[in-house]
């Protein structure tokens, strides 16, 4: 099965990831980033092969620091680690459904050398949804409601990135580059949340709000008469566990009822994921 094909009953099936009705193998993603960076090891040849243009704006990478704006989209996922209660239970969690979110992002660029920049890009990431599907080994153990299965988890993020850009020799008027950093994020939704049940929504998975992602990602620049143009692909792998089993409000420790504890409970770590791509416009 190619799993880049639409697919529409595949809610359930464990290792694939679900953007409403596309379903997106995560190896297929890593696949696309090996070819690229296998891309750029044979772009010393292309160099030679290609004959010289007319190239728009050729003193822009000069610029010791310069300014503008990204725009693009991104899927959040989860890495869950199941508990010792929910493998003694049957108890199998997974994230069964993913709702791709658009960030926003300024961006500024200060140039190290030739080859090599670095770049700070604060902005907002929103509208991201997952759903973690709890499967039972028993389906009549009664432990997990149907009514209450899948948990929806929705976040929207402030975002720190600090990354390096190193770039390769410009080839006319297009120049493939890598990139890698540290980031910031504050998930926003996640700050005034306590468990429980409401006519909007069901808060049965509560996550932490602040987390800390090293990233790497794979991209070109275009140069255009005017600015300059450059599509990038990145990964984001979150460091801590960011699943909330307790919550500290004005000296009152805060956990969940009895009857929904079950859903924290079967997970042991809870680590966040994004994969971006993104438009950058300089």
């Amino acid at each position: 099965m190619d799993c880049r094909l639409q697919i529409k009953d595949c809610r359930f099936v464990p290792k694939y990831y679900f953007c409403s009705l596309h379903v997106i193998n995560p190896e297929y993603t890593h696949q696309i980033l090996k070819r690229f960076i296998l891309l750029l090891a044979f772009y010393p040849l292309l160099l030679n092969a290609q004959k010289d243009k007319v190239q728009f704006d050729p003193n822009h990478d000069d610029k010791w620091l310069h300014f503008g704006f990204s725009l693009g989209v991104n899927t959040m996922d989860f890495n869950i680690r199941s508990s010792r209660m929910a493998v003694d239970s049957g108890i199998y969690t997974e994230v069964s459904l993913l709702r791709p979110g658009f960030h926003v992002h300024a961006l500024s660029n200060l140039r190290l050398n030739d080859f090599m920049d670095l770049r700070f890009t604060p902005g907002i990431a929103f509208g991201g949804v997952r759903e973690i599907n709890y499967v039972l080994s028993d389906s009549q153990s009664g432990l997990i409601d149907p009514e209450d299965n899948p948990v929806r988890v929705e976040s929207n993020f402030l975002e720190f990135p600090l990354l390096l850009k190193y770039k390769s020799l410009r080839l006319n008027n297009f120049r493939p580059f890598l990139v890698g950093g540290l980031n910031t994020r504050v998930d926003l939704a996640a700050t005034k949340k306590t468990w429980g049940r409401s006519r909007k929504e069901n808060n049965l998975v509560l996550v932490k709000p602040l987390d800390f992602y090293y990233e790497i990602g794979v991209g070109m620049d275009f140069y255009l008469q005017y600015f300059k143009f450059a599509v990038e692909f990145k990964y984001s792998v979150g460091i801590r566990d960011v699943l909330r089993t307790s919550i500290n409000k004005h000296g009152e420790v805060i956990i969940p009822d009895p009857q929904d504890a079950v859903f924290t409970d079967a997970i042991d770590h809870l680590y966040s994921r994004m994969f971006m791509i993104t438009l950058h416009f300089e």
